[in-house]
């Protein structure tokens, strides 16, 4: 009988030196902490829209997160606005990043905002109601802008959009080429002769799809058009984008939203996605756009690049 006992203790004994060790293994901090503290939290499940800025958006974060040992799924490129903000609203996804003028218009059913910080509380405000929390937004603003050609900007010394406005109200063939939308919507060119004061000559007005406008300015066909201020096309074709100097465009500062038991669960996760989401401007995040569009590198191959060469990973 002695045996068999002297057995058993011993395998006790091994089984708790292997549970010991297997409790000392070494873990990545998230903010600080040991990742064994994340134990019987939430996974923070990270979706993203699917256009290039995005998903850099979306893989960014992912990354970072994932590199502070937070628990983290991904589930980047999602879907649209139809798809993505229900996910976010029944707990599908914990968190996206989205833009404020998309919100307040699309969501919210409002009208448009063409000032930063008005736009930023209205949204933060009302879906603090949706237990859904708007961190600090980036200071990158994607909404429209007017672009020019580069030998247009040069012949008539433009930097502003009201420097363009003095040379079509002098009688300059300036061609404008834009979409039917826009002169429908009410945002859109009817509100921006409104803000400028003047009235743009129809004849010199061109209707094509929002997207054939970089086109049309690379190949001489136009002289102006509206752009996205973070296309990757402006800086690869050479264009010019002017300052909207009188806010005639609705603001659109894209922010990492959460679900409020994600921040509850992590509580330092707010200051630690201040540090990637500071340092996204119009021409870093149109850096990256086109180190994916034009330079046909992978998202997750800039995304961790980016995030790397700021030290917010290794």
């Amino acid at each position: 009988m002695k045996k068999p006992l002297k057995y058993m203790i011993v395998m006790v004994i091994l089984l708790i030196v292997i549970m010991g060790t297997a409790g000392c293994g070494s873990s990545k901090s998230a903010g600080g902490d040991n990742a064994s503290k994340n134990e019987n939290k939430p996974t923070i499940v990270i979706g993203s829209k699917t256009f290039t800025e995005a998903l850099l958006l979306g893989t960014m974060s992912y990354q970072y997160l994932q590199y502070l040992g937070y628990p983290v799924e991904n589930k980047v490129g999602l879907g649209e606005l139809a798809v993505i903000r229900p996910a976010l609203e029944s707990k599908q996804i914990g968190a996206y990043w989205e833009y404020t003028g998309t919100v307040l218009i699309n969501v919210m059913k409002h009208a448009p905002s063409f000032d930063e910080k008005e736009s930023f509380n209205l949204v933060k405000e009302w879906d603090a109601k949706n237990n859904i929390i708007w961190l600090d937004n980036a200071p990158l603003n994607d909404t429209y802008a007017v672009m020019v050609r580069k030998d247009i900007a040069d012949k008539y010394s433009l930097r502003t959009t009201s420097d363009l406005i003095e040379q079509i109200k002098k009688g300059e063939k300036i061609r404008f080429i834009t979409s039917q939308e826009y002169l429908g919507r009410p945002d859109g060119l009817t509100h921006f002769e409104t803000v400028y004061n003047f009235k743009y000559p129809r004849d010199l007005t061109i209707l094509a799809a929002l997207n054939i406008g970089y086109e049309a300015l690379k190949t001489n066909q136009a002289e102006m058009a509206l752009s996205y201020t973070t296309d990757a096309r402006v800086k690869a074709y050479g264009l010019v984008t002017l300052e909207d100097d009188k806010k005639a465009f609705a603001v659109y500062s894209a922010a990492p939203l959460f679900r409020k038991e994600i921040l509850d669960a992590y509580p330092q996760i707010p200051e630690q996605m201040k540090k990637l989401s500071s340092l996204l401007d119009n021409n870093t995040i149109m850096d990256l756009n086109k180190a994916v569009d034009i330079d046909k590198k992978s998202v997750e191959e800039v995304a961790k690049e980016f995030l790397t060469q700021k030290g917010l990973i290794k």
